[in-house]
């Protein structure tokens, strides 16, 4: 009899867990579809890593957060109705009539994975990178779950809008001291607006007119900063997309600033080139040095 007892007990536990688990379940499939329909109704373009979805909105070209980076960042804390519920931008704090006697305003300084704030907006910055403008948005799990927080309803999907001031560890402020040594010693370098510098070496007259997603017959060579050997390129052409799948990022945007028969020479950071994963031959945070020319552009 004792033991058709226990078994009933244990029986009911597992049930009551497999029902606690289905609610969940349901909750998080729930808010992902509110959160879709949010991202699908303002026509954002957007990619999902580790519960977390993330809509570019102004890109930025500098470095990924990587953990324990410090960071710096401006954000605006809604609802998927738009209910704002926290900033630290004291103008917006003002419009959305919020407590300003409670915050400075003043960029959130802090380390990345520090985990001190919740769980979703702890896993959306790393999603971030430096000078862009981001949408986070993430289920109530990962937010404050069933807890009355202001105004905000227990189970409530979270949205973000994140603005990355800056992002730095010792390994990147090493690589840009390095980069401006470089291009001091030497003449003829720019600084892109993307953020690499460019040394055109042969300057045409043609009006070149071609885009993202245009084929391009080109040469290119390229090697780690730190090697001192000539670069030469190589003679025959090759067929590229102009697309991040087949570019580096910082190949991609030097090519779109030549025109047919031109030739430079271009230093990426490696927030442009092989990041902070670097590759078998590339060490991370390694700065690149490439030499490139564009041959022609393919004919529609």
């Amino acid at each position: 009899m004792i033991n058709r007892c226990l078994l009933l007990i244990l029986f009911a536990a597992f049930v009551l867990s497999g029902c606690e688990g289905s609610i969940d379940d349901d909750r998080r499939i729930s808010d992902e579809s509110k959160i879709e329909n949010f991202l699908k109704r303002n026509n954002l373009a957007y990619s999902k890593q580790n519960g977390i979805y993330y809509a570019i909105q102004t890109k930025g070209f500098g470095n990924r957060i990587a953990p324990n980076d410090s960071i710096a960042f401006w954000y605006i804390g809604y609802t998927l109705n738009g209910d704002v519920f926290d900033t630290n931008i004291l103008e917006l704090a003002k419009k959305y009539n919020l407590d300003t006697s409670v915050r400075e305003f003043a960029p959130v300084e802090t380390i990345a994975g520090s985990s001190n704030f919740i769980e979703g907006l702890n896993r959306g910055l790393m999603l971030c990178r430096d000078n862009e403008r981001g949408i986070v948005l993430f289920p109530s799990e990962l937010g404050f779950q069933e807890n009355f927080v202001g105004s905000i309803p227990p189970w409530s999907p979270l949205v973000y809008d994140i603005f990355i001031i800056y992002v730095k560890n010792q390994q990147i402020i090493q690589e840009q001291n390095f980069i401006n040594n470089f291009v001091a010693n030497l003449q003829g370098y720019t600084l892109d607006s993307v953020g690499f510098w460019i040394n055109v070496l042969e300057h045409t007259n043609n009006d070149s007119n071609f885009t993202l997603g245009d084929t391009l017959y080109v040469k290119f060579k390229g090697q780690s900063l730190h090697d001192s050997n000539a670069i030469i390129l190589p003679t025959e052409s090759q067929k590229v997309a102009l697309n991040e799948n087949d570019l580096l990022e910082g190949l991609l945007h030097g090519f779109l600033r030549l025109s047919e028969g031109e030739r430079a020479q271009l230093v990426l950071p490696s927030c442009l080139a092989f990041g902070k994963q670097g590759n078998d031959s590339i060490a991370p945070y390694e700065p690149m040095l490439f030499q490139i020319m564009l041959d022609s552009i393919k004919t529609k």
